[in-house]
């Protein structure tokens, strides 16, 4: 018996809003897309800060407003400019993790202190950035060089990266992210976006739950979401708000990737443990939905018309699958 259901005319209805926004240029000009360093080393700076990148729940620098996501960008940023022998796989390869996990605590620190380092788990993400160097090392080429090789057809980059354990998630949402950042930085473009995977994290399926393009149908399951219980496998749930996704996508006109600009901000800050359409404000500020999307004002959720959880606070209960993993 099916545990979730997709509900297609509500897809419809978010997929039409989203059609009806414009995106600012400026989300693409951000210092981690425009860095002034070699293509090689951008896209290495892409690649393992996607793939160590899950989790990210204790990860920040309250002196910078940074958290998540963004406090990493601004560590990989300080490491490609001031020590970029970290995102070179010949280096790499040679380190142990307690090495490089001890390299680079300064970079994910306030004020790079590294007995204040806020990345958790560092061992376990060093492991895994070592085991992608050696991806690249294995191959003979240049990071640069081994994405060119795909000649911008997706399906390269889901079976290429696979065989690393930090982008081994079999729905792909991290190799989906870096495939984002690689096309939003220019690095590449993608021949077919039929073929690409919606990025699907926790704060999305927030969202796609509290608006109801994907309703719980088994009590057991909405009881454990409703209350934050810890789940042994979310993937039923995960692979409907993909479909989920795919279809809003769809009728947004936007490729699949776009959705990000949407979901994962506005998870982020609007849609988070407060919602903005109960409180009447973001919980981020600046509101990280508006640092993507053209807003005259923000008092009001941009899917107040047709968000399920607008005037249901049964919905509004849904908060994301608890569940141990490295895949998002």
């Amino acid at each position: 018996m099916k545990k979730v259901l997709i509900e297609s005319y509500q897809c419809e209805n978010i997929g039409k809003t989203i059609a009806a926004l414009d995106f600012k240029e400026s989300f693409l000009e951000r210092d981690f897309l425009t860095i002034n360093v070699s293509d090689e080393l951008k896209t290495a700076m892409y690649y393992y800060a996607v793939g160590i990148c899950h989790q990210t729940y204790h990860l920040a620098n309250p002196e910078l407003n940074l958290y998540g996501w963004d406090f990493l960008e601004y560590g990989f940023i300080d490491i490609a400019k001031n020590r970029p022998q970290l995102l070179e796989a010949d280096y790499l390869v040679q380190l142990s993790t307690a090495q490089l996990a001890k390299e680079i605590r300064p970079f994910f620190a306030p004020q790079n202190i590294a007995e204040q380092c806020t990345l958790d788990n560092i061992e376990e993400r060093c492991s895994f950035w070592i085991h992608m160097a050696e991806l690249i090392k294995d191959s003979g080429l240049s990071h640069l060089e081994y994405i060119q090789k795909s000649n911008g057809v997706p399906n390269y980059f889901y079976k290429k990266l696979k065989h690393t354990v930090a982008y081994s998630d079999h729905l792909q949402k991290k190799t989906s992210f870096l495939m984002k950042l690689l096309e939003d930085a220019k690095l590449i473009q993608f021949s077919n976006h039929q073929d690409l995977i919606p990025i699907m994290d926790y704060h999305m399926q927030r969202v796609l739950l509290r608006t109801g393009c994907v309703e719980v149908l088994d009590n057991d399951l909405k009881f454990a979401l409703q209350n934050k219980l810890r789940l042994q496998n979310e993937q039923e749930l995960r692979v409907a708000c993909i479909s989920a996704m795919k279809q809003i996508a769809q009728h947004s006109g936007y490729s699949v990737f776009k959705m990000n600009d949407v979901f994962y901000t506005m998870g982020r800050s609007c849609c988070n443990q407060e919602a903005l359409c109960q409180k009447g404000s973001c919980e981020k500020a600046p509101c990280t939905l508006a640092l993507a999307v053209e807003l005259d004002q923000h008092q009001q959720c941009i899917f107040e018309a047709c968000c399920k959880g607008k005037n249901d606070e049964d919905y509004r209960k849904y908060w994301q699958p608890q569940v141990n993993t490295h895949y998002y």
